[in-house]
């Protein structure tokens, strides 16, 4: 009489150790693979935060009365007290605000404060910002920049 069972369990566990060295071999790749995807996450969220946090402080600046040294630091720590009750998971590295814009590329401003919608006040936000790097295949480090352009509205007598 034929024994199959002996022949199937010795079968069985060559099996189980061969299942064992295949998860081995792919269980590091399968884990890069969600690190990055995670990591990629991670600075898309930052960016479009980031990006929203300009925008929002833009909104903000257009509305300011002129161009005065007291009005840019107003919006520049507008930027802050957006940041900070944001999402984002990153640190504020650099802040440049360009009122009124006078250089290439930018449109070229009329005198600030515009005193009419026929005459034309720009102005220039950008933010530097890292988000934290913890995949040490992603390149940049984790250096993200968002820069927008708004042009002032009038004001009003």
């Amino acid at each position: 009489m034929r024994r199959p069972t002996i022949r199937s369990s010795t079968k069985r566990r060559r099996s189980r150790g061969q299942s064992l060295a295949e998860f081995a071999l792919v269980f590091p790749i399968l884990m890069l693979i969600v690190g990055g995807i995670i990591q990629f996450g991670i600075i898309f969220w930052g960016q479009n935060t980031l990006n929203q946090i300009v925008r929002d402080s833009g909104r903000y600046a257009v509305t300011e009365p002129d161009c005065s040294g007291a009005s840019q630091t107003d919006i520049l720590n507008k930027i802050d007290a957006v940041a900070s009750v944001s999402s984002f998971a990153g640190t504020i590295t650099g802040k440049t605000l360009v009122m009124p814009t006078t250089t290439s590329p930018d449109p070229v401003s009329d005198p600030c404060p515009p005193p009419s919608n026929a005459k034309q006040v720009w102005l220039r936000i950008t933010v530097q910002a890292h988000v934290p790097v913890f995949f040490p295949a992603i390149p940049g480090n984790g250096d993200i920049s968002s820069t927008a352009l708004f042009r002032m509205e009038p004001v009003t007598p």
